[in-house]
């Protein structure tokens, strides 16, 4: 190893590959409580281009080290310390960074699809190539986050300048003073996000989740909120009654195995009234093509053979439910919760099968698998 002296900044410690294997090997064995273990001293170094993919590297201090290029894929570096990290270019591809602190980091550049930051703080970060000598402009690639899951976290006073959001969960983001001009925000869930004193034009709000958002502040245009996705209406809070009945024949026609009730048929509704009404339920052949479903609890239920073709279904939670047979054809699955969830054929009447179909389905940060070669990480 050997120091870069500077006279404005603590002195940085230059390693190369094999001594930064040798850090975190050190470390994962502290951590886990194996012998020969000890705590990485990863402050203030320059690691230009390393790689540690799916690695342990919870609670790792790289405050002020210098990262460009690094490649963490897969890694869990939950709670680090990345407070003025540079990691421009880095890729973070599927990395675990929950409750990391990423205070005033540097991720121009970064690849970040499928990364999980619920909790972290990112105030200050620059998520944007700037020269700070003409002011703020766009001197290369910005960091794309698509389809990462940014549930709670602190991206105050953050420079986000034309970055990919499209189809994250951001689910109650605080983006108070953050420059967001020019930024994705296609298919993202923004529900409850705080974007008071934010500079947003020209960002892309198709298709965006704004429920539990002060839009009247925000200022947009009414050609612009007739392409997000807002709080239910009057008329569909009112149909309430009509999904309660729907669900309850479908449940008597499952424990009576056909004889009383049958399936539910609710397509094309607006089934976010109903909150919980959906969990632990039997909702075999269920119709619900063209649903509205966002956020909505179906852990538990038996749900073999249902239709959500088309369906936003959105953060929805299918834990331990029974999916086999169903059919999410062209479904919105961002962020759907499959954990411990029964995915595979149904045995139809005379030997027939039926297998779950994801067919043209949206499915970033699901988790799920569907093709033999691909790589067991978020979507």
């Amino acid at each position: 190893m050997h120091r870069a002296k500077s006279s404005s900044s603590p002195d940085l410690v230059r390693i190369n590959a094999s001594q930064f294997e040798a850090l975190i090997r050190a470390h994962e064995a502290f951590t886990s409580g194996r012998p020969g273990g000890r705590r990485a001293l990863t402050r203030f170094i320059v690691a230009r281009g390393v790689q540690a993919h799916k690695r342990q590297m919870q609670d790792i201090d790289f405050t002020g080290a210098d990262l460009t290029g690094a490649s963490f894929i897969a890694s869990d570096m939950s709670r680090a310390s990345l407070y003025c990290a540079d990691l421009s270019k880095a890729d973070l591809r599927a990395t675990k960074l929950m409750r990391a602190d990423l205070r005033g980091a540097r991720l121009n550049g970064a690849r970040m699809a499928g990364a999980v930051l619920d909790g972290a703080d990112m105030r200050a970060a620059i998520l944007c190539a700037v020269d700070d000598l003409r002011g703020l402009r766009r001197m290369g690639a910005g960091a794309s986050l698509a389809g990462a899951s940014l549930n709670g976290v602190d991206m105050d006073e953050a420079v986000a300048y034309q970055v990919d959001f499209t189809n994250c969960s951001m689910r109650g983001i605080t983006l108070r003073n953050c420059n967001l001009k020019g930024a994705n925000f296609a298919g993202a869930n923004l529900d409850g996000a705080d974007f008071a004193g934010a500079r947003i034009e020209g960002a892309n709000f198709n298709d965006t989740i704004l429920t539990g958002v002060n839009v009247e502040a925000m200022m947009l245009p009414p050609s612009v909120l007739a392409r997000c996705v807002m709080s239910p209406t009057e008329s569909a809070i009112a149909r309430l009654d009509q999904i309660r009945v729907e669900i309850d024949g479908s449940h008597l026609w499952g424990i009576t195995n056909g004889v009383q009730g049958r399936p539910a048929q609710l397509a094309g509704m607006d089934l976010r009234p109903a909150g919980s009404l959906f969990k632990a339920r039997f909702l075999g052949g269920l119709t619900a093509r063209n649903t509205m479903a966002i956020g909505l609890d179906f852990s538990e239920s038996e749900l073999q053979g249902a239709i959500f073709d088309g369906a936003d279904l959105r953060n929805a939670n299918f834990t331990g439910a029974d999916l086999r047979g169903t059919s999410f054809v062209n479904a919105k699955l961002s962020h759907a919760v499959f954990d411990k969830a029964v995915i595979g054929d149904l045995e139809l009447i005379r030997g027939s099968r039926r297998t779950t179909n994801f067919d043209g389905a949206q499915l970033e940060g699901t988790r799920i698998v569907l093709q033999p070669n691909r790589p067991d990480v978020a979507g």
